[in-house]
């Protein structure tokens, strides 16, 4: 019999323990390699699908703030998209974007869900940055907020804006002179101001395809502040009136003439429309506050781009034979700055397709002489044409060549007008404002005046143009971007 302390000690056999000992850790290892070799594919498809349910989501946000940006109601807001929003289920799905695949693609690729609210909960001024509506339906301050949730197999990311939209200030006239002073001057009877409404429904680039329309109310042909004008001592309204008595080179039936190239709503019978004085009307909804309100507002939104034009160095734009919509912009329109003022470049003034914002800030000149922007020097020059807004804030505007405007035309600020001069075309669909912001400025400077020997100055009212300038880009934000 073997001692039992020889047993004990002998190692015989430990090498086999050890051998499956490691084998089973091996084992481990390996099987815990291959589930991880097996879900970090997944954890990639997981990656890739979130990437591409984001990158989907923010398609989403583009797609419905272009579908916004051409969506309004009379008032410019969007309390006609939001009619079915309710409290407990306030979010509305923007026509055609339930589940929707990018164009050409199918929804293998992918979907995106836009829907809008309005901004009425407590908690939304934290995100607008201003008072909130009190109402889910009711859009009183053009500002709503945009959800985009974009799909990819089993992922999805959902992503929030803010948007909102500078609404147009009102405009009661074709032509509107609502400053604090009204002084015009009309030494011609070659024009046509109309406040009844034109459309075109094809090819709005031919003049003849412009004609009336009955779909909207006609506007004042021209429109005045209320309230009597202090430096003369008569109200707004006569100030303007007394633009289409004779004058100047005007002979004797020349009153008579130009009353007759007015037409628009009737003061004495507003659903009707007539033509002469009583289509002058005094109206309270656009005054120089409401002007400047609205160009500060303006001044403050991404896309705005303002040109200053100064006394050494005013600008002027000549016309391009090739492409009537691009000329060049200078500013050494006859300023004292001499060889200093160097620009030239060429200025896009947009089209009915793409309408832009284009904004000339000029300076303070108490003297009234200063020409913040010329259009053109003389009737030979190439035609000049634009679309979407023109604004010329403390400065003249001269037009003095063949110039034409979709949209809407404002002269505004201090010791300001606009002229039309000598050979000058004139032709604005939409509707144009000469706003005198200064009281009291001398006399003999008009803010509203066509020259006596201007070929032709014409304005029509257009709701359509107006609201083609109400759609633009540039009248909207998005802010408050946030990750749901």
């Amino acid at each position: 019999m073997r001692p039992r302390r020889r047993v004990l000690g002998s190692e015989r056999g430990v090498a086999l323990v050890l051998a499956l000992m490691i084998l089973l850790t091996l084992t481990g290892l390996v099987l815990a390699f291959l589930s991880a070799s097996a879900i970090e594919p997944q954890i990639a498809r997981n990656l890739s699908d979130t990437a591409r349910a984001r990158y989907l989501a923010e398609a989403g946000l583009e797609v419905g703030f272009n579908a916004l940006i051409v969506t309004n109601d009379s008032n410019n807001s969007w309390t006609g998209l939001l009619a079915t929003a309710t409290t407990s289920s306030p979010w509305v799905v923007l026509p055609n974007m339930s589940a929707a695949a990018l164009p050409g693609l199918t929804s293998t690729s992918g979907t995106y869900t836009v829907s809008v609210r309005n901004d009425y909960q407590a908690s939304d001024d934290a995100l607008t940055g201003t008072t909130v509506d009190t109402n889910v339906t009711t859009d009183g301050n053009k500002i709503v907020v945009l959800r985009a949730t974009g799909t990819f197999n089993n992922a999805s990311k959902t992503l929030e804006v803010v948007v909102k939209r500078l609404a147009l200030p009102p405009f009661p006239g074709a032509v509107n002179v609502p400053g604090n002073q009204a002084d015009s001057y009309i030494n011609t009877q070659q024009f046509e101001i109309d406040g009844r409404d034109y459309a075109c429904s094809s090819n709005c680039d031919n003049d003849s395809q412009w004609s009336l329309s009955a779909s909207n109310p006609a506007k004042y042909a021209m429109s005045t502040n209320t309230g009597t004008q202090s430096n003369v001592g008569i109200t707004y309204e006569a100030r303007v009136e007394g633009a289409f008595g004779t004058s100047g080179s005007c002979n004797a039936g020349c009153s008579t003439n130009k009353k007759n190239s007015i037409q628009g709503k009737d003061q004495t019978n507003p659903t009707g429309t007539t033509s002469g004085l009583n289509t002058i009307g005094a109206d309270s909804s656009l005054t120089p506050s409401t002007m400047a309100s609205f160009l500060a507002q303006l001044a403050t939104y991404p896309g705005t781009q303002i040109y200053q034009s100064t006394k050494a160095c005013p600008m002027k734009l000549n016309g391009s034979a090739s492409d009537p919509s691009r000329p060049t912009l200078v500013n050494n329109n006859g300023g004292t700055g001499g060889s200093s003022c160097t620009m030239s470049q060429t200025l896009d003034l947009g089209s009915r397709s793409n309408p832009k914002l284009v904004y000339f800030r000029g300076e303070l000149d108490s003297t009234s002489s200063f020409v913040g922007l010329q259009a053109g020097t003389n009737q030979s020059d190439p035609f000049i044409r634009g679309a979407g807004i023109l604004i010329v804030e403390d400065g003249d505007f001269k037009q003095m060549t063949n110039f034409k405007w979709d949209g809407i035309v404002i002269v505004t600020g201090r010791y300001v007008g606009a002229g039309f001069m000598d050979g000058s075309t004139t032709t604005i669909r939409g509707a144009f404002v000469a706003n005198e912001s200064q009281a009291g400025e001398a006399s003999g400077y008009f803010e509203f005046y066509l020259n006596a020997a201007a070929n032709h100055f014409t304005v029509l009212n257009s709701k359509q143009n107006v609201d083609l300038v109400q759609r633009m880009r540039g009248l909207h934000s998005m802010s408050s971007w946030r990750e749901i």
